[in-house]
């Protein structure tokens, strides 16, 4: 990823920027640059009406994450960088497939202009330290140049793209794709009979490809390559969301070249995938067409919900994304019919949250509840694991589920707001508060969960990006 997109301020400049070629487009020009060579006049006129109302809505707020503002300053003044500065991850699907095709430009090889990204250097180490790896990337745009002699530490001069209409046609084929979603596949993959010792490895919110999600990769292998060495049986599952927006290039890039399963190991090691939000914002056609359709990921069937069993246990994957924090039909009758036909424990696996102690927004989860309101008011969901906000949080039984656990802190860098002895609000009980220090920045480590089942029991480890072991619990 590139430090210039991953700042609000650039990608607003950007926007003003596509929404005036694209009006210049709308009056007929076919074409465009590579990957978007059917874009039509019709998709222009759409993309520049769309990229107004953005432009205003994003001007009005930022769709960026929220909750992670640090209130802290040096002696001189300066304050800690905004998040949307440092890690800007938006929310708004049309911001995203603005991130998306501008990276694709600036890194695309048939691009001809000035317009290019330092590359990723490597890790700096020594014989006694490990090696430093940058909190979010150190890839920056070549032509762009720091202002001198101002306060603030990010300013930047004004950058504008040679080729504007390459850009602006890769947005009207990305905004075309979010309009028209890739069919829901409504069979749910061949069910999955695991043995009752077996290995779990499940990461979200993992597909930004930038060094530290490489980390965590890293780090989760060394869980598959013990399973491979000891002959147990070994499932990987992503909670869901690629960056920025899903496009096929970013699947490439940023997710299957770091997959902690190797390709030729399908028959060896499961892998499996939920859809996130971010995996829809062009319209899923990657997840499905690219993603789903790699070979390590064949057992799913080009399905976005599965099943894993053993006799004592088993995990339901869900889509809550084709239907952003949704549930699409049928996936509560399967689970309630998984559920009434099984005698199993039951798990959920989800991208979006059954509910959360850190976003206070109502609409979080309140479909998913009221489609699951039957097994959730019955006590028949023992345990849920979700991704989509970036933390680690764990949470006493509430909402009819007696372990809650948020596992979203994969791959997106976000900071750390909270002291080691700030309250925890209803219902959390734990969050991994430790972080990383760069300047007055402070890092939220990123990590991934093992699950051990052997029987009726369930070891769950929480380990972070350097394979450090955070916390342990039995489900007993």
């Amino acid at each position: 990823m590139i430090a210039d997109v991953l700042s609000r301020d650039f990608i607003i400049e950007q926007l003003r920027s596509l929404q005036t070629q694209l009006a210049k487009d709308s009056a007929g020009r076919e074409g465009g640059g590579p990957g978007a060579e059917d874009v039509g006049g019709s998709d222009y006129v759409l993309a520049s009406e769309v990229l107004a109302q953005t432009i205003a809505k994003e001007e009005a707020a930022p769709s960026g994450p929220g909750g992670f503002d640090l209130q802290l300053s040096d002696r001189r003044g300066d304050q800690a960088e905004p998040i949307e500065n440092t890690s800007f991850m938006s929310s708004d699907p049309v911001v995203s497939i603005v991130q998306s095709a501008l990276e694709f430009y600036f890194d695309h090889p048939e691009n001809k202009s000035k317009d290019k990204a330092s590359a990723e250097p490597p890790l700096q180490s020594s014989r006694r330290t490990p090696p430093k790896t940058p909190p979010v990337t150190s890839r920056a745009l070549l032509k762009r140049k720091r202002v001198q002699g101002l306060s603030k530490r990010r300013i930047f001069d004004a950058f504008s793209i040679s080729d504007p209409g390459w850009v602006s046609s890769l947005v009207a084929m990305g905004i075309r794709k979010l309009q028209s979603p890739h069919p829901f596949n409504r069979d749910p993959a061949p069910a999955t009979c695991m043995a009752d010792r077996c290995r779990v490895i499940i990461v979200g919110d993992w597909g930004s490809g930038i060094p530290r999600a490489q980390k965590t990769a890293r780090a989760m292998r060394v869980h598959v390559d013990d399973c491979l060495k000891n002959g147990i049986e070994c499932h990987v599952v992503h909670l869901g969301d690629v960056y920025y927006s899903g496009w096929d290039y970013e699947y490439r890039e940023r997710f299957l070249r770091y997959w902690p399963v190797n390709s030729g190991e399908e028959n060896k090691v499961g892998s499996w995938s939920l859809n996130g939000n971010h995996d829809m914002y062009s319209g899923g056609h990657a997840f499905f067409g690219t993603l789903l359709a790699d070979p390590r990921f064949r057992r799913q069937n080009r399905s976005s919900f599965f099943r894993l069993f053993t006799s004592h246990w088993q995990l339901l994957g869900l889509d809550t994304a084709w239907d952003d924090n949704g549930l699409k039909d049928p996936q509560a009758s399967w689970v309630e019919s998984m559920v009434a036909e099984n005698p199993q424990r039951t798990m959920l696996l989800t991208h979006h949250q059954l509910y959360s102690a850190y976003e206070n927004d109502p609409d979080v989860g309140q479909v998913m509840r009221q489609k699951l309101a039957d097994v959730l008011e019955g006590r028949k969901i023992e345990a849920a694991i979700w991704g989509h906000e970036h933390r680690c949080v764990l949470h006493a039984p509430y909402g009819g589920v007696k372990y809650g656990r948020l596992v979203g802190h994969g791959g997106v860098p976000v900071y750390m707001t909270h002291g080691a002895d700030d309250h925890y609000p209803t219902p959390a009980t734990y969050e991994d508060r430790r972080y990383i220090s760069s300047g007055l920045e402070r890092w939220a480590y990123m990590g991934f969960a093992v699950l051990d089942l052997d029987g009726a029991k369930l070891d769950i480890r929480y380990i972070d990006e350097n394979g450090r072991l955070d916390k342990t619990e039995t489900l007993a």
